[in-house]
C-alpha cells in the first residue's frame, strides 16, 4: 500500500541529504520518483474506474444542440435527436454565385448527413475509451455537437451537377451614342465553378448549421459559391475612357454661310457615327462625307437653289426625260471637310463654308442611258361598279404611276401607294377575311397588286414577294394574281435587267351599268426575246360547305371549288429557254347566308 509523505517531511528529507553529503539526495530523487509513478497508477484507476463507470445511459447533464438527453439509453436518445434535430438537416442547401445564379441540392443526395447516434455516444452514453467521452461521463456531462458524416465522392458529385448554372461567358462592355446621346451598357464578368472549392463551403455551412441550437435558424442553408472570375476583353474602365471621346463628337456643331446658318444635331452625327469593338480596343469613327445626307435638312437651310435630279415622267401616254439642273448650295465635299476639322474639339463648335455650284446626284446623261422608250409588260383587269373600286383603285393606280426601278432595284407596292387608310382618301370596301368577305378601308386594292404583278410578269421582273388570294376570283388567271394586306402582305419585284423601268398605271372609271378597268404598263428596253406563261394545268378540285351566319355585317357568298394550279412562266434570252415553275392550292369558298 503506497503512502503519502507530508510536505514538511519532505523538506526535512532534503535538508538531511544536504547535511550528510549527498547520498540521502539519491533516496529523493528515488522517492519522486515513486511519487509520479504512485500519481499515474492513480490516473490510470481513474480511466478505468471511468470506462466501467460508463453505462448504456447519457450522464445526466448530456444534451445535443439544446436537446436535454440526460439520463436517456443509446436508442431512446438517438430516437429523439433524430425526430428533434433531423428534420432541419435535411433542409435544401441554396448554392448563390452572381446575382440570378442559384442552384439547390438536397443533403441527403450529396452524402451529407447527421450521425446520431455516434453523437449520443460522443455524448456519454455507453462504454467508450475516448478521453474525452469519459471526462463527459466523470463530469456528469455537457452539451456535445453533432457528429456529421460528409461522403466526399457523393457531395462533389452533387456539387458538378449544378456547376453548370454558375457558368457564364463574359460580356464586353458596350457603348454606343444612339439618338444622339452616349449610351453604356456594363460589361458582364465571366464565371465558373470551381467543384472542390465549393463542395468543401458546402460541407462547412453543412456542418456549422447543424451545430446550431435547436431553438434558434437551422435551415435552409445558403451558401456561396467558390467561383471563378474572368474579365471581358473591354471593360467599364475602357469603355469610360471612349466614353469621354464620344460626348465630345456628338456636341452640335453650327455650320454658316454669308446668307444663312444652321446647327448639325447630335441625334445627326449619331446616325453617322460608328462604335467599333476589335481585339480589346474600342474606336469611334464619323463618316463625315454621310453626314451632308443625315443632317439634310441643315443642308437644306443653307441652300439657295436646290440641285433637280434627272427623271422619267409619263405624259400624254409616253414617257417624258425631264432633265436635271443644277443648284447653288454648300457642297458634299466641302461639308465633309469642315465637319471633320472640328469633330474631335469641344463645344461650341462652328465651321463656314462658301455657297457653291452643286450638281445633281442623277444627270440628264444618266436618265437618258436608262433606255426607257417602249411598252415591256402590260396587263389589264375588270372590276364591276361600285364606287370604293373607283376611289380605291384609283388612287392605288396613282401611286404606282411614275415609279421609277432603277436595274437592281426593287418596287414596293406598299411604298409606291403609301398608308392605305382614311387619312390617305381610301375607302371601305370588300376584303377576304379568311373564308368570308368583309368591308374593311382600302378593299378592292388587290386588284392592282394582281394588275402589276401580271404587267411585271410578262416584263420580265424577278418576282421577290407576291401572295395569291387563299380562295379563287374568276377575274383573275387561275394563280397568277396577288393580294396585299396593309402592313402584312406585299408585292415586289426586281428590275435585273440592264436598263431602267418607268411604271405606268391608270383606270377607267366604271358607272352605273358599265365595268372599269385597271391597267399597269412597264416602259424600257425589250430585254428578253420573250416572256409567256404556260397554261394552267387546275387538278384536286374540292368542294365548300354552308354557313349561316348572324354576323354584323355580313354579306352573302356564293360557293365556289378549291383546286391545285400549277403554271411555268417561260423566258426567252438570247435564245436561251429559262423557265419558272409555279404552285398554289385554293380552298373551295362555302356558300353564306346571312340571318
Amino acid at each position: 500500500m503506497s503512502q503519502s509523505v507530508p510536505p514538511d517531511a519532505q523538506e526535512s528529507l532534503v535538508e538531511n541529504s544536504a547535511a550528510t553529503g549527498g547520498q540521502p539526495g539519491r533516496r529523493g530523487v528515488r522517492l519522486a520518483a515513486w511519487l509520479v509513478a504512485g500519481l499515474l497508477a492513480l490516473l490510470g484507476a481513474g480511466y478505468v474506474v471511468a470506462h466501467f463507470v460508463a453505462s448504456d445511459s447519457a450522464p445526466r447533464n448530456a444534451s445535443v444542440n439544446g436537446v436535454d438527453i440526460g439520463g436517456l439509453g443509446v436508442q431512446q436518445a438517438t430516437e429523439l435527436l433524430t425526430a428533434e434535430l433531423g428534420p432541419g438537416d435535411r433542409e435544401p442547401v441554396t448554392i448563390t454565385g452572381e446575382p440570378g445564379q442559384q442552384a439547390t441540392i438536397d443533403p441527403t443526395d450529396a452524402g451529407l448527413a447527421v450521425d446520431y447516434r455516434a453523437t449520443v455516444h460522443r455524448a456519454g452514453a455507453g462504454r467508450s475509451w475516448d478521453p474525452r467521452v469519459l471526462v463527459k461521463v466523470l463530469t456528469g456531462g455537457a452539451q456535445t455537437a453533432p457528429v456529421v458524416q460528409v461522403d466526399r465522392e457523393q457531395l462533389v458529385a452533387a456539387v458538378e451537377q449544378v456547376a453548370p448554372d454558375f457558368t457564364r461567358e463574359p460580356e464586353d462592355a458596350r457603348i454606343s451614342a444612339d439618338g444622339g446621346e452616349v449610351q453604356r451598357a456594363p460589361m458582364v464578368t465571366g464565371t465558373e465553378m470551381a467543384v472542390d472549392g465549393t463542395a468543401d463551403a458546402v460541407a462547412a455551412a453543412f456542418s456549422e448549421a447543424v451545430r446550431r441550437p435547436v431553438d434558434g435558424p437551422r435551415g435552409p442553408y445558403q451558401v456561396a459559391a467558390d467561383l471563378e472570375i474572368t474579365e471581358p476583353a473591354i471593360t467599364d474602365a475602357e469603355i469610360e475612357t471612349v466614353a469621354e471621346e464620344l460626348d465630345t463628337v456628338l456636341q452640335p456643331i453650327t455650320v454658316s454661310t454669308e446668307t444663312a446658318s444652321a446647327e448639325i444635331t447630335p441625334a445627326d452625327i449619331a446616325e453617322v457615327t460608328t462604335v467599333a469593338e476589335a481585339d480589346g480596343r474600342v474606336t469611334v469613327s464619323v463618316d463625315h462625307a454621310a453626314l451632308y445626307d443625315a443632317a439634310s435638312e441643315v443642308v437644306a437651310a443653307l441652300t439657295i437653289v436646290a440641285p433637280r435630279d434627272a427623271t422619267w415622267q409619263m405624259s400624254g401616254g409616253a414617257p417624258v426625260l425631264v432633265p436635271a439642273a443644277d443648284g447653288e448650295s454648300v457642297t458634299r465635299d466641302d461639308f465633309a471637310a469642315g465637319v471633320e476639322s472640328v469633330i474631335n474639339e469641344p463645344a461650341p463648335r462652328q465651321v463656314d463654308l462658301e455657297v457653291k455650284t452643286v450638281s445633281p446626284d442623277f444627270t440628264t446623261e444618266q436618265a437618258e442611258a436608262l433606255g426607257i422608250r417602249e411598252v415591256v409588260g402590260e396587263f389589264t383587269t375588270y372590276f364591276n361598279h361600285t364606287e370604293y373600286h373607283n376611289t380605291n383603285l384609283g388612287l392605288a393606280a396613282a401611286g404606282i404611276n411614275n415609279e421609277l426601278v432603277k436595274p437592281g432595284d426593287t418596287f414596293s407596292l406598299a411604298e409606291a401607294t403609301g398608308p392605305r387608310n382614311a387619312s390617305t382618301g381610301y375607302v371601305s370596301g370588300g376584303v377576304l377575311v379568311g373564308d368570308h368577305i368583309e368591308n374593311v378601308v382600302g378593299g378592292g386594292v388587290s386588284q392592282s397588286a394582281t394588275t402589276t404583278y401580271n404587267a411585271a410578269f410578262f416584263a420580265g421582273m424577278t418576282d421577290v414577294e407576291h401572295h395569291p388570294h387563299t380562295q379563287y376570283f374568276s377575274q383573275y388567271p387561275p394563280g397568277r394574281e396577288a393580294t396585299v394586306y396593309e402592313g402584312v402582305l406585299d408585292l415586289k419585284f426586281r428590275n435585273d435587267t440592264p436598263y431602267g423601268v418607268l411604271m405606268e398605271a391608270f383606270i377607267s372609271p366604271s358607272s352605273p351599268g358599265n365595268s372599269g378597268s385597271i391597267t399597269v404598263r412597264v416602259w424600257s428596253t425589250q430585254y428578253f426575246d420573250s416572256v409567256t406563261a404556260s397554261e394552267p394545268v387546275l387538278s384536286n378540285y374540292t368542294m365548300g360547305g354552308e354557313q349561316v351566319s348572324s354576323r354584323p355585317g355580313c354579306i352573302p357568298q356564293s360557293p365556289s371549288q378549291g383546286f391545285d394550279v400549277y403554271y411555268q412562266r417561260i423566258l426567252v434570252l438570247d435564245g436561251q429557254t429559262t423557265t419558272e415553275d409555279y404552285f398554289w392550292r385554293y380552298s373551295p369558298v362555302d356558300r353564306i347566308i346571312c340571318r
